[in-house]
């Protein structure tokens, strides 16, 4: 549930998409992913959004090289979300990218 209240639910919904993420590859889950973490409808499934890449980049490390770019693009936004959580989610993805891209 990328939206559901429980921020627990959430956490283990990123961890999950991180790991089909790494299966698949990043490259077929980016517009998903720019859709979910600009989403209107709620700040949950922008949060989620950002925390799947924040996972992302703690599981694939240095292999997020190739889709850093991108992936910085769709989360940078969040850096100036109305949402407290969404903010801090956000700069918490931007470090786990700086730490998997230059460890």
């Amino acid at each position: 549930d990328i939206d559901h209240p429980d921020e627990y639910v959430r956490n283990t919904t990123a961890r999950a998409f991180a790991v089909v993420a790494s299966a698949l590859g990043v490259h077929s889950v980016l517009p998903f992913l720019k859709a979910v973490c600009q989403s209107k409808k709620s700040w949950e499934a922008r949060h989620t959004g950002i925390k799947i890449i924040q996972q992302i980049a703690i599981l694939m490390g240095c292999a997020v090289l190739a889709h850093l770019k991108s992936l910085v693009d769709i989360i940078r936004h969040g850096l100036d979300d109305e949402q407290s959580k969404v903010r801090c989610i956000t700069g918490l993805a931007l470090g786990a990218l700086a730490e998997a891209a230059f460890p």
